[in-house]
């Protein structure tokens, strides 16, 4: 996570270190400690995380929680570090590879197109 200071002294502004790509890869997110793992699917990723969305009505607030995110046949291993109302935020243990990102990118499933007019 990239902070960028301002020079007169205004707060840090956010900057990503990575490219987020949006996606739609349905897959399951297992937490390692408990082994107990929820269906859902990747929205969206990038060489250091993902948000992934669970297929609950409810999703109950967790941080530092080791993980592994089963998506397109990769194990990808890390920790929520942040959950919204979109997910669960996780942070991967190691940035993804070029052939790692490469075969996620391969099975992102375009954002829904508009319906065209008749």
């Amino acid at each position: 996570m990239a902070l960028h200071f301002h020079p007169f002294g205004r707060r840090p502004v956010f900057s990503r270190a990575d490219v987020r790509h949006d996606c739609r890869i349905d897959g399951e997110i297992v937490l390692t400690e408990k082994m107990v793992s929820y269906e859902g699917r990747l929205i969206n990723f990038s060489r250091g995380g993902a948000m992934f969305r669970p297929r609950l009505a409810y999703l109950m607030s967790r941080r530092d929680v080791p993980v592994q995110v089963q998506a397109a046949g990769l194990a990808l291993f890390g920790e929520i570090v942040a959950t919204t109302p979109l997910g669960f935020g996780v942070r991967f243990e190691t940035p993804l590879s070029e052939a790692e990102l490469a075969h996620l990118l391969a099975h992102s499933a375009p954002a829904a197109a508009p319906a065209a007019a008749a």
